[in-house]
Formats: structure tokens, C-alpha cells, sequence
């Protein structure tokens, strides 16, 4: 039997699996309610990820034009056959600076989670990111052989200004456009469930490794929302920040580049419940490391009674080896309890782009809202197949999120 073919069983059982996990999980009982907080996960599972996921909740230090809020998120994780143990933490600056107000509603805005936004402003994402233990997080993955992470995020590269742009949005709230250093990946291929700070960390699930997306660089997005159903996002961004660089290099006249165009179709009686259908082409230009390499995402996401149940599925192809995966099938399950908690359950496979190894992950989690806007979130994965150190392991994990 072939690779393909092999592949192709091997998601086809996963997806069946998981399909009947999904239903036993809808059963689930929630604890009894509680008061809510002033933004609820009902919100933060608005379609396709695309929530105003820059925005967090307003610190202290926030004023009528400049909006900052500051987190700290930190991780530990075991692989507990192989006895290995890695920690990280990473302390968050994110904000706005808004020059120009909107006085009207946007389509945009409301498709991407949020009611407003400024007309021009400046936004930024400051991080310092550090191992916790004597290895990060970041790094179990390779210790126990895993193909697939075991997180996203959470490693130890220190000080990071991922994000410093211009955004614009006009012609009646139907455009975005933003330039300067950003992450590409924040607007594209996303799912309302897609983030290692707040929903599930193997990174199947969290980001796409079949996609070689730059950590950040110098480049723009620009994002139309056609209608009431169709947008189109188109990105382009240097890629020396990527998994072969550390720095972002302005040099305009470089040609190694990234870019991505994604279109999208929603559709849905009632707000909140809609479904959403996405496809993303893209490709990247060679670097010393790696020759050239593109591919395409299809992603579906469907949410159901007042948003407060998410389903998403996502399919992923490679050509080269820049991806760590060059092919990859997931599908996952998201459901908020007492308001303010969260639960996810969700199966991936992947195959390795250097090895063609093949290894499959099961994930769930809760994800507890505590006092004094504190999150705790105990996470376990396990995953099986080929490269693996032992025939499967199991990855446990304490994840805890604060907002100053």
C-alpha cells in the first residue's frame, strides 16, 4: 500500500472516530452557571476565528485613544512515557493607538467579532518569551519524536515586536488594510478555535504546520468583505523571520517572500450561528535553507445554538519541505459551560515533509475561568505513529492564562 493510500485510511478512521466522539461529547454536562464576565466565550467563538483576537480585555492603563492590555500566559507540559518535562512562559503587550474614530457600523467588524474600529490606528503585539524549566515547551515535541508539536508558541526566543502596523479600514467598513511588521497568519486560516493561549496547543490545531507561515516580517494584508457572504484576503510578507531567521529585514528588494489569497463564503439565518467555508492558496519563495514551496487550506466551521458550540474541519497540502507537514486533516469540537469555561476535544494527522512518517493526535481539554481574570487549563494529548520514540505517547499539560 502506498503512502497516499495509507494516509487517506488513516484520516478516513480518525474522522470517523472522531465523529463519534463529538456525538457523545454534545451530552456533556456543564456545571451550573455563574456570573459572567464582561466578554464571554460566546463572543470569542465568533466565525472563523476571525474575532478581534488584538483587542483583549482593556488593562488599567488604557484611555479614550490608546487601548493596552497586558497577559501572561505560561505552560507546562510531560510526556509521561518517556519522562520528559518542558515549561514556558511569555509575558504580552498588545494595543492601539487610534487617530480617527468610526461613527458607523462595519460589516468587516462584525464578521470579524468586534462592533468598531478605528478608521486609522496604529496596533502592536510586544512579547518576551522564556523557558519556565530546563527545556521549553516548544521543544518537547522534537525530545519525544512527535511530527505534530506539542503546542504553538511557548518557546524561549525572548524579546519579540511581532506586531507594529498601520491599519486602515474605509469604503464603509468593507476594507482593512494594515502594513508594516506583522503576522500574516493572524488573518488567515483561522478557525474560532485556533489559539495555544486560550483553546488547544498541539499545533494541528493551533496553526498549520503544512503551511511554512513566517513567524512575522515586513509586509501588508489587505481584507475585503464583498458582502454579506463573500470576502477575499490577499497577504504578502517577507520571510527571513521564519524558521531560518530570527530578525525581521526591511530590505525592500528582497525576493524572498510570502503571500497568501484566501476566500471565504458565509452563510446562516441568524448571527452567531452561521457557517463558514474558506480556501487559501499560497506559496514561498526559496530561502538557504529550503528550496521554493506552495500549497493550498480548505477549512469549514459551523456554529450552532447561540454560538455557544463550534465544529471545525481543515485540509492542508504541501509541495516542498519548508512546512513541517506536507499533508495534514483535522477536525475538532468546541463547547462553552458555566458561560465563561471552555471545552475542546479534536483528532489531527499529519505527515512529516522530511521523513513521510505518519502520526495522528487526540486532544481535549478544559479550560476553567477563575477569579481575578485568571484561566486554568489542564490539556492532554495523545499521539500515536510512526517516529515516535515509544508506539504512542501521552503528553499532560497545565496551561494558565492571566490578564493584568
Amino acid at each position: 500500500m502506498t503512502n497516499n493510500s495509507i494516509f487517506q485510511y488513516e484520516l478516513l478512521v480518525v474522522m470517523k472516530c472522531l465523529w463519534k466522539l463529538v456525538s457523545l461529547s454534545l451530552t456533556c454536562l456543564c456545571l451550573s452557571a455563574q456570573e459572567p464576565a464582561a466578554v464571554t466565550e460566546v463572543e470569542e467563538l465568533s466565525l472563523a476565528g476571525l474575532q478581534d483576537n488584538e483587542r483583549a480585555n482593556k488593562s488599567i492603563f488604557s484611555t479614550d485613544r490608546l487601548e493596552l492590555a497586558l497577559t501572561y500566559s505560561a505552560l507546562i507540559q510531560a510526556a509521561v512515557t518517556e519522562g520528559e518535562s518542558a515549561g514556558s512562559g511569555e509575558l504580552h503587550l498588545g494595543g492601539r493607538w487610534v487617530f480617527i474614530n468610526e461613527d458607523y457600523p462595519s460589516r468587516l467588524m462584525e464578521r470579524i467579532g468586534g462592533e468598531s474600529d478605528g478608521l486609522l490606528c496604529i496596533k502592536f503585539r510586544i512579547r518576551h518569551r522564556h523557558s519556565l524549566l530546563d527545556i521549553p515547551a516548544s521543544q518537547l515535541a522534537g525530545s519525544i519524536g512527535s511530527i505534530l508539536g506539542t503546542t504553538d508558541g511557548f518557546s524561549n526566543s525572548g524579546f519579540e515586536i511581532p506586531d507594529l502596523y498601520v491599519q486602515h479600514i474605509f469604503h464603509d467598513g468593507k476594507v482593512e488594510l494594515r502594513y508594516g511588521q506583522l503576522a500574516v497568519e493572524s488573518r488567515l486560516d483561522s478557525h474560532a478555535m485556533r489559539s495555544a493561549k486560550k483553546a488547544f496547543l498541539n499545533r494541528v490545531f493551533s496553526t498549520n504546520p503544512a503551511v511554512p507561515y513566517p513567524r512575522f516580517g515586513a509586509g501588508g494584508i489587505a481584507r475585503w468583505q464583498i458582502n454579506d457572504y463573500f470576502d477575499l484576503t490577499y497577504a504578502l510578507t517577507q520571510v527571513q523571520a521564519s524558521k531560518t531567521g530570527a530578525q525581521v529585514d526591511f530590505d525592500l528588494n528582497s525576493n524572498d517572500l510570502f503571500t497568501a489569497i484566501q476566500t471565504g463564503f458565509t452563510w446562516g439565518k441568524k448571527k452567531g450561528t452561521e457557517s463558514h467555508i474558506q480556501a487559501m492558496l499560497w506559496a514561498a519563495d526559496g530561502t538557504e535553507d529550503a528550496q521554493e514551496d506552495y500549497g493550498f487550506s480548505l477549512g469549514y466551521e459551523a456554529h450552532f445554538e447561540d454560538s455557544d458550540k463550534s465544529l471545525f474541519l481543515r485540509f492542508a497540502n504541501s509541495h516542498g519541505t519548508q512546512s513541517d507537514l506536507n499533508r495534514m486533516g483535522v477536525i475538532g469540537f468546541g463547547k462553552t459551560c458555566r458561560e465563561t469555561d471552555l471545552f475542546g476535544l479534536g483528532i489531527g494527522v499529519g505527515r512529516s515533509s522530511a521523513t513521510s512518517d505518519i502520526q495522528g493526535v487526540i486532544e481535549t481539554f478544559y479550560r476553567y475561568q477563575a477569579p481575578f481574570q485568571l484561566e486554568i487549563t489542564p490539556d492532554i494529548q495523545f499521539l500515536v505513529g510512526n517516529g515516535l520514540r515509544g508506539d504512542y505517547e501521552i503528553v499532560t499539560g497545565l496551561r494558565g492564562h492571566f490578564n493584568f
